[in-house]
């Protein structure tokens, strides 16, 4: 019964008035996830009757968002979170903090304000014809049921290096193998009409898909429910659907509605397909597996250098990958041969007291050592790396050249003015 009345509620907008959430959700079901922006406060008539923001006054406005926010607080999973897009505004002559304002009202609900994300864009609704600047921000606060809760942060990593600044080819262990970190400024246009085809919805503002497609991204795993009281243009009910969510919106404007599913049966087929095949690309792989690579390589480079200060005598290292690591703090696995007639029999402990402490150990690297007097080298199989460069391999000297110090099965040939 639980099911079928659950199946009925999902994957559709309800024209109904989002403070009375609960007697259409009451207890039926759970969500993960809110994402959603609330009327502007006065300024945006959005052709509903007893709508909330346009002819309120402020206080009116505030408590009936806190209402419908500590209601949705009642039907989310205990690792839920609320994503809510807000801004400042200007009245009798000075700014109204609306973000902060609201979030001491979700306080008193009891949920938890994790993060305040700055939401850069284009342009947006005016404070003023008088404003001293430009407004190319809002807010993004982040909040959650309880201090335990759903981020997929290595879902939305950064792992494009024509994104990254140049110094992760050179400094492969400062960067995280699953891609740079989100921070807290998010830089995503406004869409401007017609960017979603002809069958765009018109609406005052509508949120960019790859946005919300971050925050789903962040805080929900496929299958999961996610709400949107102020559905508008149904930005996030479509990108919910596109991305294997189930969703659940509510609207007062049946126009807005129709709109919606018109544009949803028009578009949704195109869009999963898209989605499916960036979601089957293997880019972030291939970043993480360079990264190791790299540093795996500058490993050895450094082994090399500190080992010379202590002139052990003269030596190669054949590296290889292993596997990946079985701890948390080691990422990979890599065997590291030395080459060479070592003068110093007390070479083992030293290099032991080296890679015990930093930058070796900073680099996640479990490494095993052996050791050899000389080795023959497969030319075809194998590349050479001088003491000062071990990002990119040398194409026209020997293996066996004094000048090569590093050999592996590892091939990296990276420019790092390429990606300035």
């Amino acid at each position: 019964m639980k099911k079928t009345l659950t199946k009925k509620l999902i994957n559709k907008i309800h024209n109904i008035d989002s403070r009375n959430i609960l007697t259409v959700l009451q207890n039926n079901l759970k969500v993960r996830s809110t994402v959603t922006s609330p009327p502007y406060f006065d300024m945006k008539d959005y052709g509903s009757e007893n709508q909330i923001g346009f002819g309120q006054n402020y206080e009116e406005y505030l408590n009936d968002l806190q209402k419908i926010f500590e209601d949705i607080y009642k039907i989310t999973e205990d690792d839920g979170s609320l994503w809510i897009v807000i801004d400042s505004f200007k009245r009798d002559h000075q700014v109204v903090t609306l973000p902060f304002d609201l979030a001491n009202k979700l306080r008193e609900t009891n949920w938890l304000l994790q993060d305040i994300i700055i939401w850069k864009k284009d342009k947006t609704v005016p404070w003023s014809k008088n404003g001293f600047v430009q407004r190319k921000f809002e807010y993004i606060l982040f909040f959650t049921k309880s201090k335990n809760f759903i981020y997929n942060k290595d879902n939305v990593r950064t792992f494009d290096t024509n994104q990254l600044k140049k110094w992760w080819v050179k400094y492969p262990e400062r960067y995280n193998p699953k891609g740079k970190a989100l921070d807290e400024i998010w830089e995503f246009p406004i869409p401007v009409q017609g960017s979603w085809g002809d069958q765009y919805i018109r609406h005052f503002c509508p949120l960019p898909q790859e946005m919300v497609s971050q925050m789903i991204e962040l805080s929900t795993n496929e299958n999961d429910i996610i709400l949107d009281p102020f559905a508008g243009s149904g930005s996030v009910m479509f990108q919910s659907a596109v991305m294997k969510r189930n969703y659940i919106g509510f609207e007062l404007n049946k126009e807005f509605i129709k709109m919606f599913n018109n544009y949803l049966e028009k578009t949704f087929n195109k869009a999963r397909k898209e989605y499916e095949l960036l979601d089957n690309l293997n880019s972030q792989n291939e970043f993480e597996s360079r990264i190791l690579d790299l540093r795996i390589l500058k490993y050895a480079k450094l082994l090399v250098r500190d080992l010379d200060k202590q002139n052990i005598g003269y030596f190669k290292i054949l590296t290889n990958k292993k596997g990946k690591g079985e701890s948390k703090n080691k990422l990979i696995k890599a065997e590291y041969m030395l080459i060479g007639e070592f003068e110093d029999e007390n070479i083992h402990q030293k290099i032991s007291e080296l890679v015990i402490k930093p930058p070796f150990s900073k680099f996640g690297i479990d490494p095993q050592f052996t050791f050899q007097k000389s080795k023959n080298f497969s030319k075809n199989e194998l590349f050479g790396y001088i003491k000062s460069n071990s990002y990119s391999y040398q194409k026209d000297i020997d293996l066996d050249s004094a000048t090569i110090r590093i050999v592996s099965n590892i091939c990296v040939d990276l420019n790092e003015n390429d990606y300035l």
